[in-house]
């Protein structure tokens, strides 16, 4: 389980059963030491191969107002049916799913804390997938801007019954949410 002997929050629960987002919130909460946040330069890939289909960094720019995709795991991008490395977050012409993610992205951004979110998407076609995600600032310095963004997002596919499940094969990805996807948030916590 993480530490929080440090007079900080740890992971809420929801996250917690979630073996992938509390790896990799273990890794940054490592990484930060006692700082508000880590920099980009204390993360080493070859610290968590295993990691690494699961994480994505993204830029921030333009004093937090867009964000571009430096890389996505690929793990990700197989659930997502796309790979968004180099592009910039576009809420206007992607819909409510990415206008969900500016929110999230920005908030992260202008709080300089970690942010964990689930969303429940419902599909046009009756697919239903829990979405789970830790977005992790990091900042050259203490005081710093936040200037990248470590995350992670899970899938969780719900089977005929409602209850969610692990075996993808019943559900088949891509999980990205299209124009007609109804998305429910069900937590977003700034931690």
């Amino acid at each position: 389980m993480p530490q929080t002997s440090r007079n900080r929050p740890g992971l809420p629960l929801l996250a917690a059963r979630d073996a992938t987002l509390e790896a990799v919130w273990g890794y940054w909460d490592d990484r930060r030491g006692d700082r508000r946040c880590p920099a980009r330069a204390d993360l080493d890939p070859l610290d968590i191969p295993q990691l690494l289909p699961h994480l994505g960094l993204v830029d921030v720019e333009d004093d937090g107002r867009r964000f571009r995709y430096r890389l996505i795991g690929t793990h990700m991008n197989a659930m997502l049916g796309e790979n968004f490395t180099g592009r910039c977050l576009d809420p206007e012409n992607r819909g409510a799913y990415a206008a969900l993610l500016q929110d999230l992205y920005a908030d992260c951004t202008r709080a300089r804390r970690p942010l964990f979110s689930e969303n429940e998407v419902r599909y046009h076609d009756g697919r239903r997938v829990t979405m789970r995600r830790l977005i992790l600032p990091l900042a050259g310095d203490d005081g710093a801007p936040v200037e990248m963004l470590l995350f992670s997002t899970t899938f969780h596919p719900h089977a005929a019954d409602g209850a969610e499940t692990t075996d993808y094969r019943w559900l088949e990805p891509p999980y990205l949410p299209d124009g007609d996807a109804e998305i429910r948030t069900l937590a977003h916590l700034l931690l």
